[in-house]
């Protein structure tokens, strides 16, 4: 048995329905992989079971005054390690969206499982890295600490599959571009994936507002 975590900032429906259906627009036109709902990960890992409601209850407890962001153009970034483009829309106020991903990898990495998540260790493969999946095993690389760069995915093109126009991502997204978004909690997905399980099921999520 396996456990996945996921910690988001979510949207109002409004702006979630018009990130949702470019996404749908990646996904039939382009086989990008990204089917989850529009959001902002905060904190994704691998986790333990009985980590997940020691960490659901700091959280309750956790003390953060609500900020607003806001949904700036879409953009390409080109990601040379996965081989691919990230098409994106990006976000203002990231120092406060940083802030509050520090704090909630502090509180989350205690609990984590000892070993990463298959999708991460499936990427590292692709790179000619092979390990047994064990945190432990990935200390000989000495890898840098991923960057933490607060976005909202639209979609991932391979670099050898024909790309998108980013122009097209800016007119359909205009009526939502410079939207004010309030933060004023997170939501929690917790995931479970059984031996012989194709992909992980959602057992959970819950949304936990922020206190004063």
């Amino acid at each position: 048995m396996k456990y996945d975590i996921s910690i988001r900032v979510t949207f109002p429906e409004e702006i979630t329905r018009a990130l949702r259906t470019e996404k749908q627009r990646y996904i039939s036109e382009y086989g990008s992989s990204y089917k989850s709902e529009p959001h902002i990960t905060l904190y994704l890992d691998s986790y333990t079971a009985e980590g997940y409601p020691k960490l659901l209850d700091e959280l309750r407890r956790f003390h953060v005054k609500p900020f607003t962001i806001f949904l700036l153009a879409p953009k390409v970034r080109r990601e040379e390690d996965r081989h691919r483009n990230l098409y994106i829309m990006d976000i203002s106020n990231k120092e406060k969206l940083k802030e509050l991903h520090e704090k909630i990898t502090e509180m989350a990495n205690p609990y984590r499982s000892p070993f990463i998540r298959e999708k991460k260790q499936k990427e590292l493969e692709k790179q000619g890295i092979l390990t047994d999946g064990s945190r432990e095993s990935l200390k000989a690389y000495n890898f840098p600490e991923e960057e933490f760069d607060p976005h909202i995915t639209l979609g991932e093109i391979d670099f050898d599959k024909p790309q998108a126009d980013i122009a097209e991502s800016e007119r359909n997204l205009k009526p939502i571009e410079g939207k004010e978004i309030t933060v004023s909690g997170v939501a929690v997905f917790f995931y479970r994936k059984e031996d012989g399980d194709e992909k992980a099921r959602l057992i959970e999520e819950i949304t936990i507002p922020f206190t004063e």
